[in-house]
């Protein structure tokens, strides 16, 4: 323990590797192709709000899939409003619907 004593003395260490290894990582937000777009479109004007959707989204430079029921969606402001969250539209980079019994196993 003595021989790592030294590396942890300063505080503002940890949070500087921390915040370095997490800008390092970040990635570029894809580029949608007009058939994505299209897909997407269309899932969301005809969604039902009792189907679970399996949702990618971009945030903060990172890509994150999601399982996830939409309770809402603000066709002025383009937001998209789940359980806990809300995204904006130009950051869904896909939706696929699932069907109940995927969901169950």
């Amino acid at each position: 323990m003595k021989k790592w004593l030294p590396f942890s003395s300063l505080v503002e260490q940890g949070s500087f590797l921390e915040k370095m290894i997490y800008e390092k990582y970040k990635v570029e937000k894809p580029r949608l192709f007009n058939e994505q777009a299209n897909k997407i479109n269309n899932i969301l004007k005809n969604y039902d709000y009792n189907t679970v959707l399996n949702i990618t989204i971009f945030f903060d430079g990172y890509i994150y899939k999601l399982h996830e029921k939409i309770t809402s969606i603000d066709k002025n402001k383009k937001l998209v409003f789940f359980t806990n969250f809300y995204i904006s539209l130009k950051n869904i980079l896909d939706i696929e619907e699932i069907d109940i019994f995927d969901s169950i196993c």
